[in-house]
């Protein structure tokens, strides 16, 4: 949906974006070939069309970091359609006082990948370069922020998907789990009743040498994000039909 979306136009809310489709106006290219008295008046002048102009430029060149910069935060999740096949989800632990992360977990739909801290943490620079867009949650407060101080020159040349975001504008508040259970998605045994403390506590347990330990903190980091996976598939096609986008065969 990111190559229907005007949103990141100026002047553009949701309320002008659809009538622009309701008059058969449906991408960037369609937009730019649409007749002035058919645009709203804050896309009539050259300043807007170049804004257009730039969308279909950097999209063509998968420079998904101008879409980061310029999409506001609650229009984010329409990057994900197009780009569903370069998504990983990711979740990280850290030591709980100085934010040092201890894993960092990346699922892209098929596999699960873990970084720790002291064996493999610097190879996660390079797997989240793969990606044209990141799913986390909470992890523009928490998990993104982390990460970039951790890795300072790394491009991140993506779209991050906060779906703490999505989910409240659907009525899903409170915490990752909490919504997993509204939304029928199970936990093993072994994890459910864990928490980011836990994950500490555990981490510490490892440090000291126990193996068992380091094997759950990294059952509950992979339960983490793959669990992303199925929540955002559903924010997404719910919120596509909320907006109103309905494209012509």
């Amino acid at each position: 949906m990111l190559r229907n979306t005007f949103v990141h136009l100026p002047g553009i809310g949701e309320t002008t974006e659809r009538r622009i489709w309701e008059r058969d106006c449906h991408t960037w290219e369609e937009l730019l070939n649409a007749p002035t008295s058919a645009l709203p008046a804050c896309l009539r002048d050259s300043a807007a069309r170049k804004r257009v102009e730039d969308s279909v430029h950097h999209y063509a060149r998968g420079e998904w970091g101008y879409f980061e910069r310029c999409l506001p935060g609650a229009a984010k999740w329409r990057a994900f359609d197009p780009l569903r096949e370069r998504t990983l989800y990711v979740d990280i632990e850290t030591d709980g006082f100085d934010n040092n992360i201890t894993v960092i977990g990346i699922y892209d739909g098929a596999s699960f990948r873990a970084f720790v801290q002291g064996e493999n943490l610097e190879d996660a620079r390079e797997a989240l370069e793969e990606a044209a867009v990141i799913v986390t949650y909470n992890g523009a407060g928490f998990d993104m922020p982390i990460i970039r101080s951790r890795f300072p020159y790394n491009l991140f040349n993506h779209v991050h998907i906060d779906l703490m975001w999505p989910l409240r504008r659907l009525g899903y508040t409170g915490g990752l789990k909490r919504i997993e259970m509204e939304r029928g998605l199970s936990r093993t045994e072994e994890t459910r009743d864990l928490s980011g403390w836990d994950a500490v506590y555990l981490w510490r347990e490892y440090q000291r040498g126990s193996q068992e330990a380091g094997e759950r903190l990294l059952k509950y980091n992979e339960e983490d994000v793959r669990n992303l996976e199925p929540l955002m598939v559903w924010v997404y096609d719910t919120l596509r039909k909320k907006v109103g986008l309905n494209l012509r065969p």
